[in-house]
């Protein structure tokens, strides 16, 4: 398939933690590319190991990091830079750009191409022609819109509190004989409910 072997004899033993971390690491590699829609299976084990693989070097020069962590750091700069050379266009950050991930689909990757996918180079011009077209096409295209304001459109009652308010606004006597009719209210239902 293209990618470095790596003996079994380099391994070394693992803790029952460790193994742990780099199982749930394997599940997230393994995930992201399914998602990327690779169904080969004997393909995404083997980029998964070499991703891995790599991941585990760089573990062992930072020890706090988390191999899931690592191990999707790793995933996302291989796919960005593998994107970046097919497409020899510099990718935002060196990250897959949804861009990217969008012209891996239109150039059908998964379903004509999955052989070459994080390959090196040459690819078939084929498909770098078909990224490329892809690539390009997966750009937004902004058209330029102009919203005129509309007046708010209320219903009968809510027309009718608007106005209400407006008055109540408008003329500080009616707000206040308001308050004293509401609280004249609210002090004869009091009275009558505790004093009758």
């Amino acid at each position: 398939m293209g990618l470095p072997h790596h003996p079994l004899e380099t391994l070394r033993p693992l803790t029952e933690t460790e193994l742990a971390e780099w199982e749930e690491a394997y599940a997230a590699v393994e995930a992201y590319l399914q998602a990327l829609r690779l169904r080969n299976r004997l393909l995404v084990a083997e980029l998964v190991r070499a991703i891995l693989w790599r991941a585990s070097a760089r573990g062992a020069k930072e020890p706090g990091v988390p191999a899931r962590v690592l191990a999707m750091e790793e995933t996302l700069s291989e796919i960005a830079n593998w994107t970046q050379d097919v497409l020899d266009e510099p990718l935002e950050n060196r990250r897959l750009a949804a861009r990217g991930r969008l012209a891996l689909l239109l150039a059908d990757m998964p379903g004509k191409w999955q052989g070459v996918f994080l390959t090196p180079a040459p690819w078939p011009p084929a498909f770098k022609e078909a990224m490329c077209k892809s690539y390009l096409a997966a750009g937004p295209n902004f058209a330029e819109l102009t919203m005129i304001p509309q007046p708010l459109e209320l219903n009968v009652i809510g027309e009718g509190a608007a106005q209400w308010w407006e008055t109540m606004d408008r003329r500080p006597i009616v707000r206040k004989m308001f308050a004293l009719f509401l609280l004249a209210l609210i002090g004869a239902t009091v009275w009558f409910i505790f004093f009758e």
